[in-house]
């Protein structure tokens, strides 16, 4: 084959790398990245990020970056040591959008959050003593601007200890656990627990592929992320005829959610609201049909959604304010989950406080497509209102190195 003759036209396209780790964290996969890789104003993140993942060109299959072309393959992390009083690092997430060259900062990201502590460790942002097993790493959301305290464990050289037997729904491998607690996540985005200002709302929207209108049941939430729970029995025959992945369906569940974006407070109108599909993120609730087999009886069913398609499984901040809802009495949550025959946390069946300590807790079990998500909720009986919800995760670091973008 004759060589390539090139003309003075003829110029390498200038690359940049960008220094990332890639992980999976939870049941997410994404790019953790130092701050100081980025622009200091986060809105000139976007160029960067979009072309990491491979979302600049509109690809809906990200070939020219990692991205994986699914919503929870197309996440980023950014961390820095953190210089406020009590924390050790500042997290930020990302979701880079699927076909389209868009960044959401709007919300927080359970999963990818519980790579954060391990990634500190490594990395060097925070440090164990000799001979220390475990730490506890305090990392402060912006998107939320809310705390979470992550348990992880260390190795000889004072690393993330990855290894381990502890499994989570949604991952067939095993890892070293993560315990998450989430403090305070009650008004995580809005400031308050019910931003609507009552405990179950009726959602109305035109459901045009039906030709009809429909009235939901639903509990507005905002702890760890806002959330929309609808109750199952109250959506229309046909949704439950074409399943919740029908086109008409999905359609449906978006209408429902940028209403309730609206009944937030987080959008002026529900046109505003469906170009912000992160958040506020919706689940369809019901009591679980049974136990499944190798695991105990759950105590409430959730189908999750997140940017129109329906989510593998419930988003962990969802599993945090699906478990704030149960122990919240008057909710949707609370009332599918308080069957006699699933012990597990109601308001009602809470452990009394002791002298020394006026948090009660329980364990809320959570069925969903890919298993079953365990959340501990801590109840402060003295202020009536949620202190933490603690839940299990694993990650692992599977490759670092440099991202190349086009300049």
């Amino acid at each position: 084959m004759p060589s390539r003759q090139y003309s003075s036209a003829d110029t390498q396209e200038p690359r940049r790398a960008l220094s990332a780790v890639l992980m999976r964290s939870g049941t997410s996969k994404g790019l953790f990245i130092h701050r100081d890789q980025l622009p200091a104003a986060e809105s000139d993140w976007a160029p960067i990020l979009t072309a990491a993942m491979g979302s600049t060109y509109g690809d809906g299959r990200q070939l020219d970056g990692v991205g994986g072309a699914t919503s929870t393959t197309s996440k980023v992390a950014v961390v820095s040591k953190s210089e406020r009083p009590g924390i050790d690092v500042d997290y930020t997430f990302a979701q880079v959008a699927i076909g389209t060259a868009k960044v959401d900062m709007t919300g927080n990201c359970g999963n990818m959050a519980a790579g954060v502590g391990p990634f500190a460790l490594t990395e060097g942002l925070v440090k164990a003593e000799p001979g220390q097993k475990l730490i506890d790493v305090r990392i402060f959301n912006t998107n939320t601007e809310s705390t979470l305290v992550e348990t992880v464990e260390v190795d000889q050289e004072g690393n993330f200890f990855e290894a381990g037997d502890h499994r989570i729904s949604g991952f067939s491998g095993s890892g070293s656990r993560i315990k998450m607690n989430f403090v305070e996540p009650a008004g995580a985005m809005t400031g308050s627990l019910f931003p609507s200002g009552t405990r179950q709302n009726d959602i109305t929207v035109d459901w045009p592929d039906q030709g009809t209108t429909v009235t939901v049941k639903a509990t507005l939430i905002d702890a760890a992320n806002p959330f929309v729970f609808i109750q199952l029995s109250t959506l229309p025959e046909m949704y439950h005829k074409l399943g919740p992945d029908s086109a008409a369906s999905l359609e449906l569940i978006e209408a429902i959610r940028c209403e309730g974006a609206v009944l937030f407070g987080l959008a002026p109108n529900t046109d505003a609201a469906h170009l912000v599909r992160a958040t506020p993120k919706i689940a369809v609730l019901s009591q679980p049909t049974g136990p499944t087999f190798g695991e105990p009886a759950a105590n409430i069913h959730a189908t999750a959604f997140s940017m129109g398609k329906v989510h593998p499984s419930l988003q962990l901040t969802g599993a945090v304010c699906l478990g704030t809802a149960v122990g919240t009495s008057g909710t949707i949550a609370s009332k599918l989950a308080s069957r006699p025959d699933r012990p597990g946390l109601t308001p009602d069946d809470m452990a009394p406080p002791t002298s020394s300590n006026s948090a009660r807790g329980g364990e809320v079990r959570i069925a969903q497509r890919s298993g079953q998500v365990l959340a501990e909720v801590m109840l402060d009986h003295s202020k009536d209102h949620v202190a933490g919800v603690a839940v299990d995760r694993t990650a692992q670091r599977l490759f670092e190195g440099n991202v190349m973008l086009r300049a």
